[in-house]
């Protein structure tokens, strides 16, 4: 009885093993990691603080704080939310006040910490390359720590874990453009590893405080600047081959008044094929004559670079820097930056 009871179980066990395998003979296989990458989205979500609204001279959105706040009205929104992007000025020139709020409101909505910080540092010493930039900041010296490490520093300090840096634009800035900076300054416009070495120091630190911590990448697509896709490509292989540091995803700065498509699609495959997410930055235009307009703008720019089959999102980003959106809350008002992450959280 015993040995008839296991018998017919071995039996179909192994017609069905055979059956799985004629189906895997029979069916077509992907090309390349690109057709097996898509699974469910992460949506992440960034703003202007208190500390960089001042410093463009502007109060909007005035509601940015509210974001941390308890019983904030964005709890369906939230719910689906992998990380919050915060600003380097933030944590540098916040007050101890601002930052615990900040570091509270995300523990108890259980979302990621993520900073987007330039890595590549300029020196005073002439002719200072990159002063000026994004993606630069002003090399340490005696008495003078990395920004990397004020950050972590002054996060560890309040209690806070920064769980992902998002590298600021180190292509664009640090090796596609050139002439000179805002400020004068020649665009260092040095050759990929170069840069990876030099980012290297501020890499090393906050490894050493958060040993968990992730790398992201948001850089831009250009049609003016063709090199950009491989030069970001490049940045993501050499960051792995010399420190060992595999870039988990891509958010992408497109150039929306450029022919973006054909760059676009270049590196959503060239990241899939390294097994990197591949998103964008989802934003209206600067010419947006209202909060709503700019928020339907920046969905329906999302939707038209999902719906391509060969740039499907990974990753959907809310942030804008524009004059629009002036509201993050509530999420259920069309015109709002959390209006924004509910719609593209219900795309196919």
């Amino acid at each position: 009885m015993i040995k008839q009871y296991f018998k017919y179980p071995l039996f179909l066990f192994r017609h069905a093993v055979l059956a799985l395998l004629l189906v895997f003979a029979f069916t077509d296989k992907p090309a390349n990691a690109a057709d097996v990458m898509h699974g469910a989205p992460d949506y992440w979500l960034g703003g202007e603080d208190p500390v960089v609204q001042k410093d463009k001279n502007k109060s909007d959105p005035s509601d940015y704080m509210d974001l941390f706040r308890p019983n904030s009205p964005w709890s369906s929104s939230a719910a689906s939310l992998k990380g919050l992007k915060i600003s380097t000025q933030l944590v540098l020139r916040g007050t101890d006040e601002q930052l615990i709020v900040v570091i509270e409101g995300l523990k108890a909505r259980h979302i990621a910490m993520s900073i987007e910080m330039g890595l590549l540092v300029y020196s005073d010493e002439p002719p200072s390359c990159g002063k000026g930039s994004e993606g630069y900041s002003r090399a340490p010296g005696p008495g003078r720590p990395s920004v990397a490490e004020r950050v972590a520093k002054r996060l560890t300090d309040l209690g806070g874990k920064l769980d992902y840096i998002e590298m600021d634009e180190p292509v664009t800035w640090g090796y596609s453009r050139t002439g000179l900076t805002r400020q004068g300054y020649p665009f260092c416009h040095q050759p990929i590893d170069e840069l990876v070495d030099q980012m290297a120091p501020q890499v090393a630190v906050l490894r050493r405080y958060f040993p968990s911590i992730e790398f992201g990448l948001v850089d831009s697509v250009n049609g003016r600047w063709p090199d950009l896709p491989q030069g970001i490509l490049t940045l993501a292989d050499l960051m792995e081959e010399k420190l060992h540091v595999k870039i988990a995803f891509v958010h992408t700065d497109v150039a929306w008044d450029s022919n973006w498509r054909p760059g676009l699609r270049a590196l959503a495959q060239g990241l899939r094929e390294r097994g990197i997410r591949f998103g964008i930055i989802c934003d209206g235009d600067v010419r947006a004559p209202s909060d709503e307009a700019s928020a339907n703008q920046a969905l329906e720019r999302c939707q038209e670079v999902n719906r391509d089959p060969k740039t499907k999102l990974d990753d959907f980003m809310i942030q804008s820097w524009m004059l629009r959106p002036t509201k993050m809350l509530p999420d259920t008002i069309p015109g709002t930056s959390t209006w924004i992450l509910r719609q593209v959280e219900t795309l196919d």
